[in-house]
């Protein structure tokens, strides 16, 4: 338990805080990776199943990476864990010669060795100076395979993690086609290394392409939203931290908003308090969160969030009609992802109420809602699956949507209802407490004067 939030340094406060709670890199703690219990076991057991793989795909922002790295960091010696990124650029080479510098060096320097032989070019720079260099070898599939492989001679029964991370922004068909062969090489070869991969898709035929054969190398892991209670129990593991208590007003009532703002995205629900825990930190008076720490952890968690979270919203409402943040308010007005003309006009009605507005009439409203498809206005929302239904284009923004109408005083839905009563346990471990929201209303202390 931490002494005190104000008797630590910024630097201890940074560090004790970014262990707990950081939207900006993953968690790397399996303890404090909250509401994925099921899907650590799936990973750490494909971990230990020879020729078994993992690949990890949902929306952004719902902690793909935290929870490879956390599985990873579980349930092998760090030192044979390895993460690495994608890019639009990135090849097959790209993504695997790291791999191979990280695990068997000796044996690319004997590939580029043998590959650089009768290959040298010579570019004069001036008159007396020459520079020569050699060319590299571009990785193949099937010696990469037998290199990997091979690691289980030099160190029998170790067990080694590599994480591709945002596979997805790979635009390379053939590198996504090799990457895929590799994995099938691999598990035929039943090597013991476990590739995970990350990527934000639907399914993994969407992401790989269609290299059916490589499948059932794979174990699938597609991760949803976090459940409400998954969320507090985040909020819960950063303020027992500090030893800050949850249990009294207005600190009871603010770890709701913050879960509720969140709408299931862990993202946000780090990104809130995290900026929640600073202004607490920045007031050296401060004895106990208030509610205008909360608000000033808001405000700067809007400005805080990513950019390229941000410019859609901004883009539609930017120097347009207040009608129109309202209507995207409304779309965003509910757990349920897809949402059906009546439910979010409904949600437009129930907002113009409480600001005191006179709604448009549906028809114009229906305008609105299919002029914030369009690319100059987004483009934010798009057609759902069923017809008479929208969506976001990128459920993430809702979020930021949920997070600027907070910023504004209004509270949006997100109670699921097939989600059980939310049950907070944290530091004063018997006591229970029910979301006063799933009884018909906002904490008290929440409630617009």
């Amino acid at each position: 338990m931490i002494k005190g939030i104000h008797d630590l340094t910024m630097h201890q406060f940074a560090n004790e805080l970014g262990s707990v709670a950081s939207h900006s890199a993953p968690i790397e703690q399996v303890n404090h990776l909250k509401g994925r219990v099921e899907q650590v076991s799936i990973v750490r057991q494909a971990i230990y199943t020879k020729g078994q793989h993992v690949f990890i795909f949902g929306e952004r922002g719902v902690g793909k990476t935290s929870l490879a790295k956390t599985a990873g960091l579980a349930t092998i010696e760090h030192e044979n864990f390895k993460q690495f990124g994608c890019n639009s650029q990135s090849t097959f080479d790209s993504i695997i010669r790291p791999v191979i510098e990280t695990f068997a060096p000796k044996k690319l320097a004997e590939i580029q060795k043998k590959s650089g032989l009768g290959l040298n070019h010579v570019f004069t720079a001036s008159a007396s100076k020459q520079e020569t260099y050699s060319a590299q070898a571009r990785l193949d599939v099937s010696w990469t395979a037998d290199v990997l492989a091979s690691l289980d001679n030099d160190l029998k029964n170790t067990i080694r993690v590599v994480v591709i991370d945002e596979v997805d922004r790979v635009q390379s068909k053939e590198a996504l086609r090799d990457l895929a062969e590799l994995v099938k090489l691999l598990g035929d070869r039943g090597a013991l290394i476990t590739f995970i991969f990350t990527g934000v898709g639907a399914d993994l035929d969407e992401i790989l392409g269609a290299h059916q054969s490589s499948f059932r190398q794979f174990a699938q892991v597609k991760l949803e939203r976090i459940a409400y209670q998954a969320a507090l129990d985040i909020i819960d593991d950063v303020l027992e931290r500090f030893g800050l208590k949850w249990d009294q007003e207005p600190t009871r009532s603010a770890r709701f908003r913050v879960a509720s703002i969140a709408n299931g995205f862990p993202y946000y629900v780090h990104l809130v308090i995290a900026k929640l825990l600073y202004a607490i930190y920045d007031d050296k008076s401060a004895e106990e969160p208030t509610l205008d720490h909360l608000r000033s952890a808001i405000t700067a968690a809007v400005a805080g969030a990513q950019a390229e979270i941000r410019k859609p919203y901004d883009r539609a409402i930017r120097g347009r009609n207040d009608a129109y943040k309202h209507a995207v308010w409304a779309a965003a007005d509910s757990w349920d992802l897809e949402r059906s003309t009546s439910h979010i006009y409904g949600s437009y009605q129930g907002l113009c109420d409480r600001l005191n507005l006179t709604p448009i009439d549906q028809t114009r409203f229906v305008q609105r809602l299919n002029t914030l498809k369009r690319d100059s206005h987004g483009p934010l929302l798009t057609k759902a699956f069923r017809s008479g239904q929208y969506k976001f284009c990128e459920n993430i923004i809702r979020g930021y949507v949920r997070l600027c109408a907070s910023a504004e005083g209004i509270e949006l839905q997100d109670l699921s209802p097939q989600e059980a009563t939310p049950i907070a346990h944290a530091t004063v471990r018997h006591q229970r407490y029910i979301d006063p929201r799933s009884l018909g209303g906002q904490p008290s202390t929440l409630r617009r004067g």
